[in-house]
């Protein structure tokens, strides 16, 4: 008996303390499942459900980015600390990238005027004017080297030359006026005045675009591209101008709206799903007076034109021009300008394009009819905003490209989006000024947020749906628009499995 106790002393208790072990190993267990799966839950995509299709989709997707992970150690290229301008031969010959151009990319919410064409294109089709000339000069007051103008012969200014004869004289000069019309970090860790740079590049055609045969040629350009790269639906941050022909002269400003519905038409002739809005906009380096001018006549154009114009953004770099707040007299006036013309003007202002806590422009946006948020970068600095944001349903339109091109970003894993999407905040994918970073599309900007963010088809889905989903479409244009992309987007799912079989 004393032997059965001592076996027992000796093996029974630690046969207990195993059980007990056991048992704890399993509460662990549990509990890490359950902390998985609240987080899980506050993600922005928690709400998608994938069909048996997607998530054979989601898998070979997940090997495609494990080869270019792979290709990237085989050629030594450092892809987590590289330019996109280094990375763009690696991105165009990647299989991922050859089946993300074929997804359905809903909505570009967020692109600007001047910033959708192809700069080749520019150059080509500018030469074709006997009336385009180049500025060959060094930069003065008035005009920079490589700016693109139409003159008429008698009144062309000192300095400028026929854009045709120059690349005639000197074909070498095409390249260069390609480099001086696209914006490039070519090293993460060189130090370059981005902003300067970036104005540069639009100042250099902002004499262009207002001539208006050049005007529709270039809008048809640049929406053929983007439903060549599936998008569906395209909204501008718009800066109106007059313009102009040498037979007549100026027009109104409204022609812009009439002249862009007739290049809608013709995009819709090969692309009948294709759709415009118009966010009018105007600059934050000027005063509230200035303004307030412009308010009055967005909501003009806005009476006349309900179904084109959506809203009012103000633009330009956050750190040099004034603070959201600094308008807040305009924005009090928002209401008594809808009773005056009969129509509603929500804003979709560019806030927290910075890294800096000091730029508050974030807090306006919870405390405004503001229905989407131009980048967003700091609001996660801003907690408390930030779940304003997520109860409002607000979207954040995210641009990783741009981001890191103008310097907010250099490593794409640590963008703020991450934060923002794990945390339930609404965003969406735009390309922002693709042709100015030197390329065209969406698909580019969906294959870094992929890459970079690890997302999933799931989140996919989500980016893709968000983009119609919180566009300015009206009610039976957006139901519309969803039964055209889930169409599209279930052709994408079968024929991507069947590719990649």
């Amino acid at each position: 008996m004393k032997r059965y106790l001592t076996y027992i002393l000796l093996l029974g208790f630690p046969f207990f303390g195993g059980q007990n072990k056991m048992a704890g190993q399993s509460t662990y267990a549990q509990d890490w499942k359950l902390s998985e799966q609240k987080n899980e839950a506050l993600a922005f995509d928690a709400d998608i459900k994938l069909s048996d299709a997607e998530i054979a989709l989601d898998k070979k997707l997940f090997q495609l980015r494990k080869q270019v992970l792979t290709e990237a150690e085989t050629q030594k290229i450092s892809l987590f600390n590289s330019s996109f301008n280094e990375l763009k031969p690696l991105i165009e010959t990647s299989r991922l990238f050859k089946i993300i151009r074929t997804m359905p990319k809903g909505g570009l919410l967020h692109s600007h005027s001047g910033g959708l064409a192809d700069v080749k294109w520019v150059i080509s089709a500018a030469r074709k004017y006997k009336e385009c000339y180049v500025y060959d000069q060094k930069d003065n007051e008035q005009y920079i080297f490589g700016q693109l103008a139409f003159f008429a012969r008698e009144n062309v200014p000192a300095g400028f030359v026929s854009l045709d004869k120059k690349l005639t004289s000197n074909p070498g000069f095409e390249k260069e006026l390609q480099d001086l019309l696209t914006l490039k970090r070519d090293k993460l860790c060189t130090y370059t005045d981005y902003w300067v740079e970036f104005e540069k590049r639009f100042k250099r055609i902002n004499l262009l675009l207002p001539y208006r045969p050049f005007f529709k040629e270039y809008y048809l350009k640049g929406f053929q591209d983007l439903a060549k790269d599936h998008v569906q639906h395209v909204e501008i941050r718009f800066i109106f101008d007059e313009l102009y022909d040498f037979q007549h002269g100026k027009y109104p400003l409204k022609m812009s709206i009439t002249d862009l519905q007739d290049v809608l038409k013709q995009v819709r002739r090969t692309n009948p799903e294709f759709s415009l809005k118009l966010i009018y906009s105007s600059f934050k380096f000027l005063d509230p007076k200035s303004v307030e001018k412009q308010l009055e006549t967005a909501f003009e154009l806005k009476k006349e034109f309900p179904d084109m114009i959506s809203g009012f953004d103000l633009v330009a770099d956050e750190a040099a021009g004034n603070s959201i707040y600094s308008f807040q007299k305009d924005w009090m006036k928002l209401n008594e300008l809808s009773k005056k013309y009969g129509v509603d003007m929500p804003l979709f202002l560019h806030a927290g394009e910075s890294n800096s806590v000091f730029n508050k422009n974030i807090l306006d946006v919870s405390l405004l009819n503001n229905r989407r948020i131009g980048h967003g970068l700091n609001l996660i600095y801003f907690p408390a905003t930030m779940e304003e944001v997520k109860k409002q349903n607000k979207l954040v339109e995210v641009s990783p490209i741009s981001n890191q091109i103008l310097g907010y970003v250099s490593d794409l894993r640590n963008h703020p989006a991450r934060v923002l999407l794990s945390n339930g905040v609404q965003c969406s994918i735009n390309s922002d000024d693709p042709s100015v970073y030197g390329y065209e599309g969406l698909s580019y900007d969906f294959w870094v947020a992929f890459m970079y963010w690890e997302l999933d088809v799931k989140a996919l889905k989500k980016l893709v749906f968000n983009s119609v989903n919180y566009s300015s479409l009206n009610k039976d244009q957006k139901k519309e628009a969803i039964v055209y992309l889930n169409r599209q987007w279930n052709d994408f799912v079968q024929k991507g499995n069947d590719s990649l079989n």
